[in-house]
C-alpha cells in the first residue's frame, strides 16, 4: 500500500517528536546518573519531570512506534560538509534572505 506524500510528512513529524522525547528522557538519566541533577532541580521536581517525560514517551511511542529502519539518524562526517562546502557557491545575505525585507531598522532604536 503506497502512503500519500501527507501521510509520510505527519509520520515524519511525529517521529521526530518521539526521537525528543526520547533524547530529553536520556539527557535526565545522564543528569541523574552523574549526579548533576541535584544542581539544577529538587529531588521532587527531579522525580516530577523524570514521570513526565516518561509518560510523554510513551505517548509518542504509540502514535509512532519505533521503526529501526526507517529512524536512523543521519550520519554525516565533517568531510562531507567540508566537500559540500567547497563545491557551494559563495552566497551574499541578500540571496541568503531570499526577498525577506525589514521594516524596521533596529539600528535607530
Amino acid at each position: 500500500m503506497a502512503h500519500s506524500p501527507d501521510t509520510l510528512l505527519g509520520r515524519n513529524i511525529v517521529v521526530r517528536w518521539r526521537m525528543l522525547a526520547e533524547r530529553r528522557l536520556d539527557h535526565l538519566i545522564e543528569l541523574y546518573q552523574t549526579g548533576r541533577w541535584k544542581r539544577y532541580h529538587g529531588e521532587v521536581k527531579f522525580l516530577e519531570m523524570v514521570q513526565e517525560a516518561r509518560s510523554a514517551l510513551k505517548v509518542w511511542q504509540q502514535l509512532a512506534p519505533p521503526d529501526p529502519l526507517n529512524d536512523k539518524p543521519v550520519e554525516v562526517s565533517l568531510d562531507q560538509v567540508f566537500i559540500g562546502l567547497e563545491d557551494a557557491p559563495p552566497r551574499s545575505f541578500a540571496v541568503l534572505a531570499d526577498g525577506v525585507g525589514a521594516n524596521h531598522d533596529l539600528g535607530k532604536s
